[in-house]
């Protein structure tokens, strides 16, 4: 069982019903003492509240059967597999039918005293030392701190920290172009709402990289007793050279061991970082309680379980995939999508003329899109940002001069 889940708070729940469900009435259960239902309005299906915006689920079954589940079927979304284990059903006319839907992973960390013994133990020796090598090449190039905002946090803080984390994602699925169902705008809200609260509570927080004081990399988690739940995490791209998603990982990890939770759980979808990291891999499934003796809660059971084995069928082919980029390009405008741009680095010795250089403000805005290139010259070289300097060539068309205090390259972008 997951101890004081965070899914199942009352703050959670709350918000969730204000904006997914129009604050319509939830239902309680006696046969069901962990969780609250909505009722769909046509037929007589009852889903548990939070529905697939929880991180993971487990439940327990009352020993005595409640009359009035009868001729009724119960839809349970995300329930894990590596903590809930299912008990027998104590009546005579409810029936139990599963579906695995997504894989899942996590990282056991109870036997750990840090996050060096982890990754020694559970990752190959290249691996350590290019994870290693990341970590040292970010922290020596800027000026990088980790901050856990975990039981205060100034609101205005939050409200800079949630508005550079839509930007980061917006900027990272561009790039995918991929559409992503945390940008929907119910969706989003959501978060921006609930998060707050549980903060306040340790319930959730917020894990976020800085260069200086500009956020680079934002993590969302959510917390039970033991477990911390990787719910929405998004780097800055432009710092992709220097490995930023995994240097997040191994801060993260150590903040967790060093504050007793015992799981870092990267939750449900498969992705090659989760791979890597996690000792342990489950699957989320979909429960579908029913009565066995009425013909339509039975009928109702088959179908969902029918819809949702169809689905994994699709996803196992990656047709998800193909959804994705569909409807972000069905979303986007063609003149807004960003481009993976990259660069060609020319070693140089001659410097150019100083008359054809002009400076480039790193910091203003309409420069943006030169700060990957930047950062990718700061990696190959190993020069500090407090030493660089980026010029516009005028008498060349895209051309650009950088040059830090050992390095000079002229670039085309």
């Amino acid at each position: 069982m997951i101890k004081n889940n965070p899914f199942l708070y009352s703050a959670f729940t709350t918000k969730w019903l204000t904006h997914f469900n129009k604050n319509k009435k939830e239902f309680l259960f006696s046969y069901f003492p962990d969780l609250a239902f909505i009722k769909n309005t046509y037929i007589p299906l009852y889903t548990n509240i939070g529905k697939t915006n929880t991180k993971g689920i487990s439940y327990t079954l009352a020993n005595e059967e409640d009359k009035s589940l009868r001729n009724n079927s119960f839809l349970i979304y995300d329930v894990h597999s590596y903590f809930h284990k299912t008990a027998p059903i104590n009546s005579s006319r409810f029936r139990l039918k599963k579906t695995v839907q997504y894989p899942g992973y996590l990282c056991e960390l109870e036997n750990f005293s840090s996050v060096a013994a982890y990754m020694k133990k559970n990752l190959s020796k290249n691996s350590n030392y290019k994870f290693n090598l990341y970590k040292r090449k970010l922290e020596h190039c800027f000026d990088i701190s980790y901050t856990m905002y975990y039981g205060a946090i100034p609101k205005k803080t939050y409200i800079h920290l949630f508005t550079v984390f839509h930007q980061l994602l917006v900027k990272r699925f561009a790039e995918k172009q991929e559409s992503n169902n945390n940008l929907d705008p119910t969706e989003w809200d959501f978060y921006v709402d609930v998060t707050y609260p549980m903060i306040l509570e340790k319930k959730a927080a917020l894990f976020v990289t800085y260069n200086k004081e500009q956020p680079i990399a934002i993590s969302l988690l959510f917390f039970s007793d033991t477990i911390a739940f990787d719910t929405i995490r998004v780097f800055d791209t432009d710092y992709a050279p220097f490995r930023l998603g995994t240097i997040s990982i191994i801060e993260q990890l150590q903040w967790c061991v060093e504050n007793g939770i015992k799981y870092l759980d990267f939750s449900k979808g498969h992705y090659e970082y989760k791979e890597r990291w996690a000792t342990t891999k489950y699957n989320f499934e979909y429960h579908i309680l029913y009565d066995s003796k009425g013909g339509i809660s039975r009928l109702i059971a088959h179908t969902i379980v029918s819809y949702f084995r169809l689905k994994n069928y699709l996803r196992e082919k990656n047709i998800h995939m193909l959804f994705h980029k569909f409807t972000f390009l069905v979303r986007s405008k063609k003149e807004n999508r960003t481009q993976n741009e990259k660069a060609v680095f020319l070693a140089t010795t001659n410097r150019p003329l100083a008359t054809n250089l002009k400076p480039i403000d790193m910091d203003a805005k309409e420069n943006a899109r030169l700060l990957k290139f930047t950062y990718q010259f700061m990696y190959n070289t190993s020069e500090k940002l407090t030493d660089i300097h980026l010029y516009e060539i005028t008498n060349k068309a895209n051309c650009f001069y950088i040059e830090g205090l050992e390095n000079r390259y002229s670039f085309v972008a």
